[in-house]
């Protein structure tokens, strides 16, 4: 997404993002309902728009943010949550372009990676305060599976190594 141009918010479905040709933030957004009935037909029909075309991946690089509603009046965080990690580790097994579309500034990637890897939410007297992720080779595990199947697009859309390379050091980056 260009720095220069703030982002708009268009709300459609797979097939009008896929006629949209403008600088935007994607927000996937998952309902409780297809997050319990395992149903990810949808999100994956969004999210494999985004990666259809050179156009569309290079335009929405970085600008995608995913929102889990539903669990508003749930006590536990997201990552405690079973039935979210199983939806996420179903969807990145078919869809590993994460690293590429996430947005940086939203922590959209170290909720990810906390989801898809055992985690600990940290708290205190006031709350929670931050997520660990407690097996450090298992994240390693899991990053390199994402950059080892997601270097199929790099290749088909002509993504070169050092574009490649700079979206997976500012991944990493966040993780830090």
């Amino acid at each position: 997404m260009q720095e220069n141009t703030p982002p708009q918010i268009f709300l459609t479905d797979a097939d009008g993002l896929e006629s949209f040709t403008k600088d935007a933030m994607v927000v996937l957004a998952l309902t409780r309902h297809e997050i319990e009935s395992g149903h990810f037909a949808s999100a994956l029909e969004r999210l494999h728009v985004l990666a259809g075309s050179r156009e569309s991946a290079m335009r929405y690089q970085e600008s995608l943010i995913f929102i889990v509603e539903g669990y508003d009046d749930d006590p536990r965080e997201l990552q405690e949550v079973p039935e979210v990690r199983d939806f996420f580790a179903k969807l990145t097994d078919q869809w590993p372009h994460w690293l590429w579309f996430l947005n940086r500034q939203m922590g959209s990637i170290s909720l990810l990676m906390s989801l898809l890897c055992k985690s600990e939410i940290c708290r205190d007297s006031s709350g929670v305060i931050g997520v660990e992720i407690l097996d450090t080779n298992e994240l390693k595990t899991k990053l390199l599976d994402l950059l080892r199947r997601g270097n199929a697009m790099f290749a088909c859309f002509g993504i070169t190594d050092e574009q490649a390379n700079a979206s997976v050091q500012s991944a990493l980056n966040k993780l830090r």
